[in-house]
């Protein structure tokens, strides 16, 4: 739902609603902001201007692509209704195989795929009609991020 809901505290609200007294919803979500933990990554990178970009074309288009950036869908929740007990759970989310954990290697796996294929799904409507750049210039950016993407002295996770 990343980037796709124009208005949280209405959706949550609508959520409130729907439920009978005690019920409970599920929220699974993250913010779009990869970052690192170590120095893998140049201070210029593909990932800052990622995420740079989305947050921009969010702005552009009343979307955010970090609804739950410093706990904002806790407040929205509290805000509509929801009452009792929030559990949150924060989780590191890694981009590539670069975990040597193998559970976060395939986590990291299926994450780098997920993001490579939907690459062109965030980036061309954004960057074309949001942003203003030309198909070309997105298609090498794409490049850039996928060529990171397979970087294994990178680092990068996303706070989920």
């Amino acid at each position: 739902m990343l980037g796709s809901i124009a208005d949280w505290p209405a959706l949550y609200a609508q959520a409130f609603r729907a439920l009978k007294p005690g019920g409970w919803i599920e929220h699974t979500e993250f913010t779009c902001e990869t970052t690192w933990d170590d120095n893998s990554l140049p201070p210029e990178n593909i990932y800052t201007w990622w995420t740079n970009f989305l947050l921009s074309a969010g702005d552009k288009i009343g979307r955010t692509f970090t609804p739950t950036k410093n706990g904002q869908h806790l407040a929205w929740l509290k805000e509509v209704g929801f009452t009792g007990a929030i559990h949150t759970k924060a989780y590191k989310v890694p981009l590539g195989t670069w975990p040597k954990d193998p559970k976060l290697k395939e986590i990291g796996m299926f994450n780098r795929a997920s993001c490579e294929q939907g690459l062109e799904g965030f980036g061309i409507f954004l960057g074309t009609q949001v942003m203003g750049y030309s198909m070309e210039e997105m298609q090498v950016t794409f490049a850039k991020v996928r060529e990171a993407l397979a970087n294994p002295t990178y680092h990068p996770y996303y706070p989920w």
